[in-house]
């Protein structure tokens, strides 16, 4: 029994929630089927880890009908309905955290007992409750499902002639539930797209977003004082830094408002806006320049001091943890990195720890150009998805040509590219960056044979022309060493 789903979820439980548990097991109320409140009291012994071999359907039926035979079918149906009570208990312990779901249950029974005070009295609650908390995608849906029982209690009472603000609000309210979803949905898809090779053949999200006129619609906003206008503003500039991300002045508006506006905002929409922020400028900001460099850095730090980097609650992702601490290295913050690294490595999936300690440390020495260190990490890493080997391959290349391991280097490079043509799952934009590059490191690795000015001149063009391509500042970088001993 010990990795059933029925211990799987006692585990969960806090020691303070056993104690409900058990009370909730006692309740007629709550269980009128079998009685599994003596299986709890035998199996809470074993909480919290439930390891032992003491917890099988053998033993507990002994210690439950001593004197008995064992009888596998009555284990069964106890255990099974255990489970269901510890779903419906997890029910009750969801609806305790959410007074607004409680009192949109409570609605709901008022209006079909026709009791229209109480009604009342549910929404002023709801209403409470929303005035407490930031804004985001669940905010505007709560408001507009408020709004829906307005209208019903406006009908319940038969006072429809007074429903035309709540119908409005309505409407303004499904509108930036729109935007918000889509420009969240949109963004989603384009990193399906590009990074898991995931094929759309008909986008109609995409063609009925581009085709709308934010700007008169902003315009208007702005004319009436509208409360929400900044947001939809913020959601047309996240869409067009994604449209058009050449139309550098939507991520300098995008930055405004979210500086002015942030503090409005739910935690988790601010974490999600900042994203977008920093993937902006990643993705299509040169960041061979210092200046660049240093606006992702700040952003990285202002979103870890903020709290913006975790989710959920105190935890990273492989992603966020690897692009903060790559954005350190960029503007050259060596000693943040390595602070970064003893502070936040504990905030990864434990699962993940020691691999991505392995790979930031990598990272870090081959930036100080401690080569054998950064080689003797990486060959520490243990790989959890395509990506962890993809990053991988690309530093362990670039390590061993920057010690001069050419044979091992050449030979890495062949097998790096039967990997690329072998694996279904890389994407079709992370296959060309990568292939580029493992044919322009090949080309470099036979002009340290020759060093020809003229044909090192050549391939720096030639590379510096090509858009999609991994590690194109440190290749370019390598040709510029060749040039300075070039003959």
């Amino acid at each position: 029994m010990k990795n059933t789903k029925l211990i799987n979820i006692l585990k969960t439980f806090s020691p303070e929630e056993m104690k409900l548990f058990d009370k909730f097991l006692a309740s007629p109320f709550h269980n009128s089927g079998k009685n599994c409140r003596p299986l709890f009291r035998l199996m809470k012994k074993y909480y919290p880890d439930f390891d032992t071999d003491k917890i099988s359907h053998e033993n507990l039926h002994k210690k439950l009908y001593p004197g008995s035979k064992f009888n596998k079918q009555i284990m069964w149906n106890l255990s099974s309905a255990m489970e269901k009570m510890t779903k419906e208990f997890l029910e009750q312990i969801a609806l305790r955290k959410n007074k607004f779901a409680r009192m949109e249950l409570a609605t709901s029974e008022f209006n079909n007992r026709k009791l229209a005070n109480n009604y009342s009295q549910a929404i002023g609650e709801m209403e409470k409750v929303l005035e407490k908390r930031g804004i985001d995608y669940d905010y505007f849906d709560k408001k507009l499902h408020l709004e829906i029982y307005k209208q019903d209690y406006y009908f319940l009472t038969d006072r429809t002639q007074f429903k035309g603000d709540s119908t409005l609000r309505s409407a303004e309210y499904q509108i930036i539930l729109f935007l918000e979803m889509t420009v969240t949905a949109l963004r989603d898809l384009r990193i399906l797209e590009e990074y898991h090779n995931y094929k759309i053949d008909t986008n109609l999200p995409l063609e009925f977003a581009g085709s709308i006129n934010y700007e008169n619609i902003i315009n208007y906003a702005k004319r009436k004082n509208y409360e929400y206008a900044y947001l939809i503003e913020l959601y047309y500039h996240s869409l067009m830094m994604m449209l058009k991300p050449e139309q550098t002045g939507h991520v300098v508006k995008f930055r405004e408002l979210y500086q002015a506006h942030y503090k409005k905002l739910a935690i988790g929409e601010q974490s999600v806006m900042m994203h977008w922020l920093i993937n902006y400028c990643l993705y299509n900001l040169d960041l061979s320049i210092e200046e660049n460099n240093k606006m992702v850095f700040e952003l990285n730090d202002f979103r870890l001091k903020e709290g913006l980097a975790f989710y959920p609650d105190d935890q990273l992702s492989k992603a966020i943890y690897l692009q903060i601490f790559n954005s350190a290295l960029r503007a050259n913050k060596t000693q943040w990195a390595l602070n970064f690294i003893k502070e936040y490595t504990s905030k990864l999936m434990p699962e993940f720890r020691d691999t991505m300690r392995y790979q930031a440390y990598a990272f870090l020495y081959f930036h100080t150009k401690e080569y054998g260190k950064a080689l003797n990490y990486l060959n520490k890493v243990e790989f959890m998805d395509i990506m962890d080997k993809l990053q991988t391959r690309i530093l362990s290349a670039k390590t061993y040509y920057e010690l001069n391991e050419m044979e091992t280097l050449l030979n890495y490079v062949d097998a790096t590219k039967h990997f690329l043509s072998s694996n279904p799952s890389i994407s079709e934009i992370i296959r060309i960056q990568i292939h580029t590059f493992i044919k322009y490191i090949h080309k470099i690795v036979f002009l340290r044979e020759n060093k020809n000015q003229s044909e090192i001149n050549s391939l720096k063009e030639e590379i510096e022309s090509v858009e999609e391509i991994a590690s194109k500042n440190w290749l370019l970088e390598k040709l510029d060493e060749l040039a300075g001993t070039a003959k």
